[in-house]
């Protein structure tokens, strides 16, 4: 793996955020391309992990007794704890973003 120069992140956040460039308009149309840009990828990974659980689990939430046997996610359990990790990183990547975006 490469080392690449990265902006500290509220200088990233600030260049996207910086409305005393632009409209407040436009700078809250860039916003939600972003959350929407991450969002849809947050949801892709929670797909493909709903996909390992959904057969031991009905759509009301129970778990089946076949589950009470173990899971062991097809995809093994390196990619399946890679994907949650990915998933996190993900909704606080949103987290973050959105409470730079109100200056909290």
């Amino acid at each position: 793996m490469h080392n690449t120069f990265r902006l500290p992140e509220e200088s990233r956040l600030r260049g996207v955020l910086n409305t005393e460039d632009r409209s407040a308009e436009s700078a809250l149309k860039n916003f939600r391309y972003v959350v929407a840009s991450v969002n849809g990828d947050a949801q892709k990974v929670w797909a493909e992990l709903w996909s390992e659980l959904r057969d031991g689990v009905t759509p009301g939430g129970i778990v089946l007794p076949k589950m009470s046997k173990g899971f062991t996610p097809s995809c093994g359990w390196p990619e399946f704890l890679e994907k949650m990790g990915l998933l996190k990183h993900y909704l606080d990547y949103i987290h973050r973003f959105c409470d730079a975006s109100t200056g909290t």
